[in-house]
């Protein structure tokens, strides 16, 4: 069975266009998961059906926004949404954690990550994980 994680724990505040969740800690990987060249992504070494789950955690602002700001993820293969479109998008809303979860056929060779967007500038995010796991060939 191939399974590979990734995750980090700084701050970071993402803007007004997506760009990718970084990470900054690999591991447990299998011999067919390996870590892309930015150490953003998970690289699959055999095609087949694949479990990808994502958690991050909003970082509160500091004044709470009655408006409820949050954060818009999205999981990403080869840097594009996972199934062409929106249905992987995902709200973190402030002061909370969320976790998505998709199961997905994946090539041998794609890379798969996290981007994230907000409108709100002060909401920033910290804590987080990407992990995936072959279900079968």
């Amino acid at each position: 069975m191939a399974y590979g994680s990734l995750r980090g724990d700084s701050i970071e505040t993402p803007g007004g266009t997506f760009i990718p969740v970084p990470f900054s800690v690999a591991g447990p990987l299998s011999d067919t998961i390996t870590v892309s060249l930015s150490g953003n992504e998970l690289v699959v070494g055999e095609s087949g059906i694949y479990q990808i789950t994502i958690s991050i955690n909003a970082e509160a602002t500091a004044d709470p926004d009655p408006d409820q700001p949050y954060l818009t993820a999205i999981i990403t293969v080869n840097g594009l949404p996972i199934f062409g479109d929106i249905t992987t998008i995902f709200k973190i809303a402030n002061r909370s954690s969320s976790t998505f979860v998709v199961q997905a056929a994946l090539a041998a060779g794609d890379e798969v990550g996290v981007s994230i967007i907000t409108d709100f500038p002060a909401l920033g995010y910290m804590n987080r994980s990407l992990t995936i796991v072959q279900l079968s060939n």
